[in-house]
């Protein structure tokens, strides 16, 4: 019998290189920064949607933040962003440094 590699989702997982599980420091010690990874990507999405400097970015995004308790959630609802467009990209960080 034959494996799928897809995701029941209909995404070729056959082209992941690399799987992340752990953002909150559970598996990764504090010190390998992913979060602040992610948040450096966050920004510079916000940055490049809105198509502002890096300092009022952060304005716009803690602002979604706040109001829609995700950065995403708020793209989503106010600029009509997919997750799938948003994650692509704020997920793309470099992990060739972890245990």
């Amino acid at each position: 019998m034959a494996i799928d590699p897809k995701s029941p989702d209909g995404f070729p997982t056959d082209q992941i290189n690399d799987w992340v599980f752990d953002l909150d420091n559970t598996i990764y010690p504090a010190k390998s920064n992913l979060f602040v990874r992610v948040a450096v990507r966050i920004t510079a999405f916000v940055a490049q949607h809105f198509k502002v400097p890096e300092d009022e970015a952060r304005v716009i995004q803690k602002d979604l933040f706040q109001r829609y308790g995700t950065t995403m959630r708020g793209l989503m609802v106010e600029r009509g962003l997919t997750p799938e467009e948003y994650l692509h990209f704020v997920h793309d960080i470099d992990v060739s440094d972890l245990p």
